[in-house]
């Protein structure tokens, strides 16, 4: 009787053992295969994804516009600042390319009246004073 109660609770404990393992196994395939999912939707949105070039003219004024174009497969949008450095800086105000399609370009003007007075440079070019470049926002919800 002691052999078959054993005998019992042997196979009782190793069933439950045996169960246990594959739903733990299970689970482990379950996540793995999720994982695997997740890595390959990001790996296709980012190949899908908006890529922004700007490409920023000014005159000596502070008159100028950057022209937008995406080389990606999605539309997207970029938005930021124009910084002129010289003996002092001056910046526009945020702007932004707007929705560019894929394959397409937007043109947007802005304007950075300061440059006049703080790149004066005679009759030589105002680029040999100062120089200015477009920067970048971070996306929202991202810490610089």
């Amino acid at each position: 009787m002691k052999l078959e109660i054993n005998t019992k609770v042997a196979a009782i404990v190793g069933g439950t053992i045996a169960v246990a393992v594959a739903i733990g196994g299970g689970t482990i395939a379950y996540n793995n295969h999720k994982a695997a999912e997740e890595q390959k939707a990001a790996e296709l949105a980012y190949a899908n994804r908006a890529i922004i070039d700007e490409e920023c003219l000014m005159n000596g004024l502070g008159e100028g516009h950057c022209s937008f174009t995406n080389t990606g497969k999605t539309g997207g949008s970029v938005c930021g600042v124009i910084v002129v450095k010289g003996p002092g800086t001056a910046q526009t105000g945020k702007f932004c390319s707007g929705m560019v399609n894929p394959q397409s370009t937007e043109k947007v003007e802005f304007m950075v009246p300061e440059v006049d007075d703080l790149c004066d440079n005679g009759y030589r070019s105002w680029t040999e004073k100062c120089n200015f470049t477009f920067i970048e926002d971070e996306p929202e919800g991202v810490e610089a």
